[in-house]
């Protein structure tokens, strides 16, 4: 992906939330022409910038980047390609069924302690945010 495809990319993501270049651009700590130049691929967003902005938009680095693809999100519980890569693995290796059960049992269990965490971690923002 070029530099003016992440821009078009940037600028339909803010544009599909309704929000002003400036509110974006206070989020990357930068004026608002200075991201409008970014935005429209004038200058190049910096890695630091693009991992903000994956995060404000609620996305992967990968989301962000590549979103002309499918791209992996191990946090999908729809995303049987990871789990069908994993089983493939371990059979190549000679790993018994029961020992793929029990992982994918782990890998469940852990999806769920994340999501838990990441609720909370959402809540607390919220309640942050009002103050």
């Amino acid at each position: 992906m070029n530099m003016k495809e992440v821009a078009m990319r940037v600028q339909q993501l803010r544009m599909d939330r309704h929000l002003a270049q400036k509110e974006v651009a206070a989020v990357l700590g930068i004026s608002q022409p200075a991201y409008s130049d970014k935005e429209n691929g004038h200058t190049a967003f910096t890695a630091v910038e693009l991992d903000k902005l994956a995060e404000f938009h609620r996305k992967t680095l990968d989301e962000l980047l590549h979103a002309d693809r499918s791209v992996l999100n191990m946090r999908e519980h729809a995303s049987h390609g990871y789990i069908d890569n994993v089983i493939h693995a371990l059979n190549v290796h000679g790993t018994s069924e029961e020992l793929i059960k029990q992982f994918l049992e782990a890998l469940a269990a852990n999806t769920r302690v994340l999501e838990r965490i990441s609720a909370q971690q959402e809540r607390v923002l919220e309640l942050l945010s009002k103050r």
